[in-house]
């Protein structure tokens, strides 16, 4: 087991006025890196030790977002990294809400801005439950 146990990957539209948050477990993020980093992914496992939270399901959360901007390359994770210790929400908005960042939310309207959180959670997920 990677970090722990913890619940599988759900959505939770409460704290956010509608914008989905990932929840991921333990069995989904070691799926993840596997995934996109096959025979490296114990160096991966290593490295994403050092993502700081303050609970196990943040440090799922933070370290799947980090595996999805890494991109496949082992070497930009260091730097996502403190980035993310730095203020977990930098690497948690480009990977779960890229389209949000574009966004002028003065300028949005509300059922535009849930069509945006709709799209970028469809992109996340099916990324997430990629095999």
């Amino acid at each position: 087991m990677l970090f722990g146990k913890q619940s599988i990957v759900k959505v939770d539209n409460e704290p956010t006025g509608g914008q989905p948050i990932a929840a991921v477990d333990s069995k989904t993020l070691e799926r993840i890196i596997h995934r996109e980093f096959g025979d490296r992914a114990s160096g991966v496992v290593a490295k994403l030790q050092g993502v700081n939270s303050d609970s196990l399901a943040g440090k799922n959360r933070i370290s799947a977002a980090i595996i999805k901007l890494a991109n496949k390359d082992i070497s930009a994770i260091d730097t996502l990294i403190e980035i993310s210790n730095s203020d977990f929400r930098d690497v948690l908005m480009r990977a779960e809400y890229p389209r949000c960042l574009e966004l002028n939310f003065a300028r949005t309207k509300e059922n535009e801005r849930q069509q945006i959180y709709l799209a970028d959670w469809n992109d996340y997920s099916n990324w997430l439950n990629e095999l």
